[in-house]
């Protein structure tokens, strides 16, 4: 087995992080759910989805602001 690629998608913006780091990828991640329940900025209130070689492993649902 390679290296598993993680791969992070925001709803309206698309994939913000795609690499081999577990670790910055759930970073991010929590980042993003973070801006998405603030309610600000272009993530706000957006679908957050965290991948692991195309098999979702986290994810946030959109909510509305």
């Amino acid at each position: 087995m390679g290296t598993p690629t993680y791969e992070l998608v925001v709803g309206n913006i698309g994939v913000v992080y795609r690499g081999p780091h577990a670790a910055i990828a759930v970073a991010e991640f929590d980042e993003y759910v973070d801006i998405s329940k603030s309610g600000y900025g272009r993530a706000a209130g957006e679908e957050i989805t965290l991948f692991k070689d195309g098999e979702v492993i986290k994810e946030h649902p959109c909510h509305q602001v």
